[in-house]
């Protein structure tokens, strides 16, 4: 009886780990979207970014959709507490990615049509880059987890590097974002700032993401 009941666990665990993929994979479209926003803001194509945006707000709110199926999923059936705990955390914490990606593209949109230096402009692109890459990593992440759990780790690892070559452009960001504040409004300033900040903290989440994974595999 406990042997059905363990593999009825395993089984269901890992149904709820497919979800998990999927929530990622959405939120790794939301990076990529994200990007190319950014590609059509820098080139004055605004009319294209706001819809870039609308398709971020529409792809979040279906990420924000799994995400609840998952938890409800996790409520209702019988898995061990340390698992749920996991598997909640690994899903509430990958949805702040997508959140943090989302507060970037309407910071973005709040700008209007100032022009963002070229070199700052090309660091935000940058830093979307290594994190669209370590949203897919997170998803292979995911993947591996039932798979080949060592695996899992490296890749974890490789998420965390990721981080740290965000961490880097966001201070190099920074220094040039200083530097442009003295002729530009305070607002915009500001605005610039909180984008870098928002991408460091999406950075961050999938560092976070990474070390759930960890504890997981």
């Amino acid at each position: 009886m406990s042997s059905t009941w363990f593999w009825i666990a395993k089984r269901r665990q890992k149904e709820i780990i497919s979800m998990c993929i999927v929530h990622i994979d959405k939120i790794s479209n939301i990076a990529k979207t994200l990007k190319e926003m950014v590609e059509h803001y820098v080139k004055k194509e605004f009319d294209v970014a706001k819809s870039k945006y609308e398709q971020i707000f529409n792809m979040e709110r279906e990420a924000d959709n799994i995400k609840r199926k998952i938890i409800a999923e996790l409520s209702r059936e019988m898995f061990h507490p340390i698992d749920r705990e996991e598997l909640i955390r690994l899903t509430l914490t990958s949805d702040d990615i997508a959140a943090y990606l989302k507060a970037t593209s309407r910071r973005l949109l709040l700008l209007s049509e100032a022009e963002i230096p070229p070199d700052v402009s090309q660091v935000i692109l940058s830093m979307i880059d290594k994190i669209y890459d370590a949203t897919k990593l997170l998803k292979d992440d995911v993947t591996e987890l039932f798979e080949v759990p060592r695996k899992a780790l490296e890749i974890a690892d490789d998420v965390e590097r990721l981080e740290e070559e965000v961490d880097e452009l966001r201070m190099e960001a920074l220094e040039s974002i200083l530097k442009w504040c003295e002729t530009v409004k305070v607002s915009t300033c500001i605005l610039t700032k909180e984008i870098i900040d928002s991408l460091e903290n999406a950075a961050d989440k999938c560092e976070d993401v990474a070390d759930v994974i960890r504890s997981i595999a």
